[in-house]
């Protein structure tokens, strides 16, 4: 026996055997795989076996930039042609501002008596957004928007209005943005769907909630000393069927979802430096 060459038919003899186990992993591996896509019931069908509803999902895919926002220092003049008003400007920012004889709004209900009344008597007053209202306190708070996409819960761009009980308000705090350019280039980001689906997939949607319109905007991603960078962030209201409802918001870069209790944490810690500072 030449075992030389017997030795090279068992060494051919063996990678075909190794090809060929290795040809009926490979498909027994896709057929498994295609088995689980067949299997695996869509958002849709998920979402509509527990009843939970969305509407005003947009069109198309975004294509969006990450932001860069200064900081904006206000001066005396920036104020200047604002009459009626008293105003403290506390490192740059409207710290408190009362005027000497309140303004009544029309209807506190009504979403654009509080626009009219931004655009008239607020610097740059139609650059903010209505985000909620509390009539126990007499508050409502504004958010600074850039291209119509709002910037969310960030303290370095909002107004916080006040009024009293004859529905005249009294003054407000004020801080913003005067200038916000993009960041980098403009990349595709998640879906709302997908937004929708990382929320659902982390047990946050209840059967038998409403989602509707969610938005995209954007949240802080590294906030820094007089520049901060933002992050394209989607923002989804859900309506809970006892009648209660929560926000959401998820990085719409890497699908995180925000931590909405260090956003309250964030708040009280300001509020208890101002009352520190009264």
């Amino acid at each position: 026996m030449d075992w030389s060459k017997t030795k090279t038919i068992f060494i051919i003899v063996f990678s075909l055997l190794n090809a060929f186990l290795y040809s009926l992993y490979v498909n027994r591996y896709n057929e498994d795989q295609d088995v689980e896509k067949v299997g695996e019931a869509s958002l849709e069908e998920r979402l509509e076996d527990e009843n939970i509803t969305v509407k005003g999902l947009p069109a198309k895919n975004e294509k969006i930039s990450y932001m860069s926002g200064q900081i904006k220092r206000f001066k005396p003049t920036d104020l200047k042609k604002m009459g009626n008003q008293h105003y403290d400007i506390t490192n740059g920012s409207i710290r408190t501002l009362k005027f000497e004889k309140p303004i009544a709004l029309r209807n506190i209900n009504d979403a654009t008596s509080f626009a009219e009344f931004m655009q008239k008597y607020v610097y740059a007053g139609e650059t903010y957004t209505l985000w909620s209202i509390d009539e126990e306190k007499r508050e409502a708070t504004f958010f600074q928007q850039i291209d119509n996409r709002v910037i969310y819960f960030n303290k370095n761009a909002r107004v916080t209005l006040h009024w009293n009980k004859d529905l005249a308000v009294t003054g407000y705090e004020q801080t913003m943005f005067e200038s916000l350019d993009a960041f980098g280039e403009k990349s595709t980001v998640f879906t709302a769907s997908e937004a929708i689906k990382v929320l659902y997939e982390k047990g946050l949607l209840k059967q038998d909630s409403k989602i509707n319109k969610p938005q995209l905007g954007y949240y802080t991603f590294a906030p820094l000393i007089e520049t901060q960078v933002l992050a394209p962030t989607w923002h989804i209201r859900v309506e809970f069927a006892e009648g209660d409802e929560a926000d959401y918001f998820v990085n719409a870069v890497d699908g995180q979802v925000i931590d909405m209790q260090a956003i309250e944490n964030d708040k009280k810690l300001d509020r208890n430096k101002e009352l520190e500072s009264e």
